[in-house]
């Protein structure tokens, strides 16, 4: 009965660590200080990114993550909020780290071929061992026009 209880404990832990996908209409907004590129369309054309962060304290102690296109430093976030990135037409590449000392830090991205003038949600995630994930989410790439 121990060893199951011990068991139960330890499962009940590690799902634990897993977070929870928030809407970016229910997220708080991510500080401009803490937008350091790519935060202002300069061009019509400019593809927008919605990046959301998941909510979850237990997950790597509530840390936030940093974002990157093509490898610069685009924003920092932290649980739960959203920011709005610009950028150019054509692939690039979004990159997410850990901003803790979590397991999982590594960085970790995604491809995308953005098309001109169109919105793209990405949700921030954590697994169960604290390894941060992006990935494309719902709704598909839309025709943005704020």
């Amino acid at each position: 009965m121990r060893k199951a209880a011990c068991i139960g404990f330890l499962a009940l832990m590690v799902a634990g660590c897993e977070t929870t996908a928030v809407h970016p209409d229910h997220a708080k907004q991510v500080p401009i200080s803490d937008v350091h590129a790519f935060g202002k369309q300069r061009s019509l054309d400019d593809a927008r990114i919605v990046f959301t962060q998941d909510a979850g304290a237990m997950s790597c102690f509530g840390a936030g993550m940093s974002i990157y296109l093509d490898g610069i430093l685009a924003a920092e976030t932290s649980q739960g909020r959203t920011v709005k990135l610009f950028h150019a037409p054509g692939p690039m590449q979004l990159s997410i780290k850990n901003n803790a000392m979590c397991a999982g830090g590594g960085q970790v991205g995604l491809l995308l071929d953005l098309r001109p003038g169109y919105s793209y949600q990405v949700r921030g995630y954590r697994d169960m061992w604290d390894k941060p994930s992006p990935m494309l989410s719902a709704p598909s790439p839309y025709r943005y026009t704020e």
